[in-house]
Parts: structure tokens; sequence; C-alpha cells
């Protein structure tokens, strides 16, 4: 879908003043998405990033005894309407400041829109929406604020999560052990003119062998032994190699000195086989994804090449054309790198 012209105008003309952060689920947009993802406002919170957002955030208020979840999340006893129940629901929280109580003014949003377009009979057109499930779920999003709902079957699927990860063999040690543990340690650095910010969700200091262990906690619907997938996919390796370029100003921060940092770290547990598996990137990985790499015939950029391009796309307010195009003229050469005659 093409985005209209005077909306591009508004969202440039709202970031006329900003100054760029990034991140690595910034980096990550850019690559896989284009310069319009410097510019565009935040999407709605997906489920996948909800659930994994809410496993870290219960874990936390677990280990460490605080409120985080009480203060984010709104806990809803029911479901969200599905189908066109749920479409309905969705224009109407994006569109009324409170709850709609008149009748014939949902009926209109309904016309509009043409859902259940086959019903003609207004009286049964109601009998699709004036029902417990659509109005308890409306007024509970008008009450969420600016807290997240959350069902409370995501709840208990988060919490059995939470519950696997400290009792699991191969990730009881991660979770619970002796060592000093940080969680969700904000930090921020200066590299190649932009502020990289980014947020650790579990820092573990082995005093005693003076050993530092960074490790993000991720969760999917893909099998455990698949997270290398979307570990390319997801541009993960930008997270951990931003992390470790960030790991002596963190130490600093900690007051740490003269202690090793092993190679960062992915605990990945997925919703559908919840067995949680240990990841460990390289020095290879790292130096890959600061300065790309290739797998087969397919070119992935670098965190150096992509803040280049961001720089450009950002000093020059160019988010719809890439920097090469413009330096071209507009001409760009067909590739032909991935082709082969035949004899």
């Amino acid at each position: 879908m093409k985005m209209k012209e005077e909306s591009l105008n508004q969202l440039l003309e709202s970031n006329e003043n900003k100054t760029l952060t990034l991140s690595y689920s910034k980096l990550s947009d850019f690559d896989r998405n284009g310069a319009m993802s410097l510019v565009r406002r935040n999407s709605a919170e997906g489920a996948a990033v909800k659930h994994g957002s809410l496993v870290d955030d219960l874990l936390v208020d677990n280990m460490t005894g605080s409120t985080i979840c009480e203060e984010r999340y709104y806990k809803f006893d029911g479901e969200k309407p599905s189908a066109t129940l749920g479409l309905l629901c969705d224009v109407i929280l994006k569109n009324y400041l409170t709850v709609p109580t008149n009748l014939d003014d949902i009926v209109d949003i309904i016309k509009l829109n043409k859902f259940w377009g086959n019903i003609k009979n207004e009286a049964v057109l109601i009998e699709k929406f004036d029902i417990p499930e659509f109005w308890n779920y409306i007024d509970a999003m008008y009450e969420v604020g600016d807290k997240i709902l959350i069902t409370t079957e995501e709840y208990m699927d988060a919490m059995e999560i939470v519950s696997i990860l400290k009792n699991h063999k191969y990730s009881k040690d991660i979770i619970i052990n002796e060592y000093e543990n940080l969680y969700q340690q904000k930090f921020e650095m200066q590299y190649k003119g932009f502020l990289l910010r980014g947020i650790l969700d579990l820092i573990s200091i082995d005093h005693k062998n003076k050993i530092v262990y960074f490790t993000d906690l991720k969760t999917g619907k893909n099998p455990a032994i698949e997270f290398e997938d979307s570990f390319i996919k997801w541009r993960y390796y930008f997270q951990g190699a931003i992390y470790m370029l960030a790991s002596e100003q963190i130490m600093r921060n900690l007051g740490i000195r003269d202690y090793k940092i092993e190679k960062f770290q992915f605990l990945y547990i997925s919703k559908s086989d919840k067995t949680p598996l240990l990841y460990k990137m390289n020095d290879k990985w790292i130096d890959a994804a600061i300065n790309g790499f290739k797998i087969g015939r397919y070119v992935y950029k670098g965190i150096n090449e992509l803040i280049d391009e961001i720089d450009w796309c950002w000093s020059n307010k160019e988010y719809l054309v890439p920097k090469y195009v413009v330096e071209n003229n507009g001409i760009i050469d067909i590739r032909d790198n991935f082709i082969e005659i035949n004899e």
C-alpha cells in the first residue's frame, strides 16, 4: 500500500527537529524495510513482541520482587473478539475517545466499513455485536489507559514459560545461580555520530572467577532448534554486536574492571516445544554483524554500512529513494551476479 503524499509530509514535518537515536530494532527495521522505518510512527505491539516482553517482565518480578507487571499490564479476564467482530473493535478503538453507547452509531460504522455486507437487516446486524464478548473487550480497552492489555490466557502462558526457565536443566543455572544478576540494564553509547541505546535482559557477574555473562532472552513460536533462522531473519546479530561494542562502557557504568566478558548469548524458548536452548555468538559473528557478510548469493549489510546509509537519509531528509539511486540520477543497472548463462 502506497503512503499518501500528505501523510508522508506530515511524518517528515513531525520529525524535522527530532534527534535520531538508534537501537538494534531500529537497525533491523531499516535493513529489512527501508528508510521509511526511520520516520514512520510506531505500530501497535504485535502478539509475539507482547509475549516476549511479558515473559521478560514476569521473570524480573519473579526474581527481584519488583512490580513491573502490575505497572505495565492490564489483565483482562476474556479474549479479544476475532474475525469481523475483532475488526469492528479495532475501528472503534481507533476512532472513538469514549465507548460508543448508541447502537445506531455502531451500525453506521459497520455499514461504512462493509462488515457483514450480506446482512441488510439492522436488527440482525445489532445481534452480531451487541453481546458480552464485544462490550467486555471494548470496556476493558478504554479502561486500560497507558497499560498493555493482556488476557488471562496470555498471562498464564507467560507464567508457564517463566517457570520452565527457572526449573529446566538447560536454563535453571542461567536464571538461578550464585552470581550477581542484574536485569534489564539500560545503556547508551556514541557510535559513528549516533547515539546507540539498548536494554540488556540479564547481566550475570561471577565475582569469584571475574567473568561476566551478557544474556538476551528470546521467545517465539518456532521450535528452539530453529532459532538460527530467526537469528538471521530478524537480524539478532546486530543486537549481540551492539551490546558487545558497548560492553566496556557497560562495565565502567557498573564499576567493574579486569573481568572477562564471555560470548554474547541468547536464551531462546519456544511456545511450541517449550525447550530452552542457549545460543552463543562468537567473535566471527560480531565481526560479520559490524562489517556485513554473504550467505550464498545474498549479501547482508553490516552495522557500519547501515549507519552510513541512515546518516545519509537523515541528513538529506530522503526516505523514499535509496542513496545509490539518487547518486546515480535515477539510473539502476539490473543485477546479474546471480544469473548463470547456459552453455
